[in-house]
């Protein structure tokens, strides 16, 4: 296959090891793995020319395996603990200019959004994404060059980034990629919910949306987000959770980017949630 300027590849990094919420990527929501929702919406992608889910080789993923065999989902074993590595070993990695980076505990994510994002890339050939001010309900779910995560494999010491896929490096070094920032609309920063899967909570809060709406993939988020703004009790049941402190240093650290030189600026218009 050759280099494809449009190509852009999807990985979603799962492994059932987790050590706050063990096989979350396996736990149903109305009766179907988690990790199935997130593989069929990220396939609605019109920019994403194939999905995979990146797994690790030891035995604890043998189950998860033997469901993406039973199910004909892409897969690919690798480094447990070294995930930029696991992604780069991807046998047909080089073959994409574009890598979307989902996490296995984002049923949600928003495919209109990760095409925004892919669009943005290829018009400034760009290397990330940045917002001044993000929006909490579209994590789990941001778009790399491949050029940007193979620098980070050849310039970084730190075993950090093997394990969160550059983004300590990222985070020191903004200098080093092409950033394009976008801007969110203020009435999409109103939401502040929580939709990723790390803990208990975290669960009992994505199961509530999946039993109301249904197994279908195609769970409107913008529906969502509203039917969480009219039910307090429910969207409240993950508020004592929160991101693990490696994260929110990271968080932080790109607060500061606005100093950075941008190659490029976008303004995304609510009509894409």
């Amino acid at each position: 296959m050759t280099l494809n300027k449009t190509s852009s590849l999807a990985i979603i990094q799962a492994r059932m090891s987790s050590s706050r919420l063990p096989g979350k990527v396996l736990l149903p929501l109305a009766g179907t793995p988690m990790i199935r929702h997130i593989y069929e919406r990220a396939t609605l992608c019109e920019h994403v020319d194939k999905v995979i889910i990146a797994t690790s080789t030891e035995p604890s993923d043998d189950k998860l395996v033997s469901y993406c065999k039973a199910n004909n989902l892409n897969y690919f074993r690798g480094d447990l603990e070294n995930v930029l590595g696991r992604f780069l070993s991807i046998p047909d990695i080089k073959s994409y200019s574009y890598i979307v980076r989902i996490t296995g505990d984002c049923p949600l994510i928003h495919p209109p959004f990760i095409d925004k994002q892919i669009s943005f890339l290829k018009k400034y050939d760009g290397d990330l994404i940045w917002s001044q001010t993000d929006s909490p309900v579209l994590q789990g779910q941001g778009v790399h060059s491949l050029r940007s995560l193979e620098f980070i494999k050849n310039n970084s010491n730190n075993s950090a980034d093997n394990e969160h896929v550059g983004s300590p490096y990222i985070s020191d070094n903004p200098e080093k990629f092409k950033i394009v920032e976008i801007k969110f609309t203020e009435d999409f920063l109103k939401y502040n919910f929580r939709l990723t899967v790390d803990e208990k909570k975290d669960y009992e809060l994505m199961s509530s949306i999946f039993n109301h709406f249904g197994s279908d993939t195609q769970i409107d988020l913008m529906k969502t987000l509203e039917w969480l703004t009219n039910n307090n009790e429910i969207s409240m049941i993950n508020q004592s959770v929160s991101h693990t402190k490696t994260n929110i240093e990271l968080i932080n650290k790109r607060n500061n980017w606005n100093i950075v030189k941008k190659v490029g600026y976008e303004e995304l218009e609510t009509i894409i949630i």
